[in-house]
This record gives C-alpha cells, structure tokens and sequence, in this order.
C-alpha cells in the first residue's frame, strides 16, 4: 500500500526539493549555507539526498563532486558545496559527542562513552555521521536543530573563504586527506582552523543548550524504568 502511495507521492516530492535547491544556487555562499541546513535538517527522513542530487550530481549541472575530481570545474568554485562538511564532520561533532558525554548521568557515563566515542570516530575518521546524529536527533531534536544551523554556518562561511576540499565518499580525515591532491583543492588547511574553531563552538553550544533545556541526550534518559525496577524488588 505504501509503495503504491509512493508511486505517485514521492516525484512530487523530489520535484519539490531539486526546485528549490535550483533556487538557491545563484545565492552564492549563503546559498551553500542554506543547502547545508537542509543537507543535515532533513536527515531525520532521508529526504537529503533527493537535495544532494541538485549540488553534488548533475541535475542541474553543478556536478561539484564530478568537477572537483577530474579538474573540470572552476578553481576557487568548484568545491563550494562540500568543502563546508569537513569542520562539522571532522571536529564538530565529536566536540558535541564530548559535551554529551560530559553531561551525561555519572551512573550512565561509562554507557555513554562507548556509544559516543564509536559515533564521534565514525564522524571523524569517515565522515559516517549517522551514528552519532541518529542518537540525539529524536531524544533531543533541538540540539539536532542547533547542529543543523551551525552546519550551514559553516557552510556559508567555507563558501565565502579561498579554501576548496571535497570528497568521494564523505567530509571525514580520509577524504581530507585525499583532498589534497585533487586538481581544484585550495587552501586545504585552512579547515583545520576553522574545524578548530567550530569544535569550540559546538561543544560550549552543545553544553549550554542541554544543562540549560534538561535535553534527554545519551546517558541523560529520564530514570523511571530503573525507578520502577528498585521499586519492585524493594516490594517483594
């Protein structure tokens, strides 16, 4: 049933998505910071990639991974869609990994470090983000909201800088690395600077929004199950 809802639901959903995205390109650098919210805002549904299509593939003629590649794209242009991912990927998130940590639950830290630290190397090593997003984003979505906002900063302000890095797989150190000897690569370690900088940010932010907001990150869940269980062996 669902499948055949689909059918005719979904190319109305694509349409939607490749038209805005094709709306947003001739903004420039705010352009690619609008495309980074969206890029991580819709996630949660897997509606990303149907806006991924416009800027890294051929839909509407961008190409950025293609062009970055093979050198066929413009020097100081070619790059801008992707290039914004390697701050947040690489050194972002993981602080943000480290602000929860720091305010899980003592009697849950040890939990949530195991979590955590797998999701934060994932993001940093291969740019495998998911993980770590998918174990906050629906336990506390607006830390989700507030990663979402700070990936199109960074976004906007990469794609408004001299600095070009791209990717065949995803913004993560390997990449990065590969990065390097790619035809439209420039300035790449100017990221580190700015990762630097926003690993800084996110974790004060991360740590703020949840202590300020009781967020339920990982290793902040609401005891009552354990409550209950003491409870019932207490009784019997």
């Amino acid at each position: 049933v669902a499948s055949f809802i689909l059918l005719f639901v979904w190319p109305a959903i694509f349409g939607a998505l490749v038209s805005f995205g094709t709306a947003i390109v001739d903004l420039g650098a705010i352009g690619a910071g609008i495309y980074g919210f969206f890029n991580r805002l819709l996630i949660p549904v897997g509606l990303h990639h149907a806006l991924n299509s416009v800027f890294w593939f051929d839909v509407a003629g961008i190409s950025d991974i293609t062009n970055f590649w093979a050198g066929t794209g413009e020097l100081g242009v070619t790059g801008m869609y992707q290039a914004g991912f390697f701050p947040v990927m690489m050194f972002g998130l993981p602080a943000g990994a480290l602000a929860m940590y720091h305010t899980a639950k003592d009697n849950k830290k040890k939990v949530a470090a195991g979590l955590l630290m797998a999701a934060a190397l994932s993001s940093f090593f291969t740019g495998v983000t998911e993980p770590l997003e998918f174990a906050f984003m629906f336990l506390a979505p607006a830390a989700y909201l507030l990663h979402a906002v700070l990936t199109g900063i960074s976004c906007t302000i990469v794609a408004a800088l001299p600095t070009r890095a791209g990717f065949n797989f995803s913004a993560g150190l390997v990449d990065y690395v590969l990065s390097f000897k790619a035809p439209h690569a420039l300035n790449v370690f100017m990221l580190l600077a700015i990762g630097a900088a926003f690993a800084v940010i996110y974790y004060f932010a991360f740590r703020f929004i949840i202590t300020k907001f009781d967020l339920k990150t990982p290793g902040r869940e609401d005891d009552d199950i354990e409550a209950e269980k003491a409870a019932v062996l207490g009784n019997s």
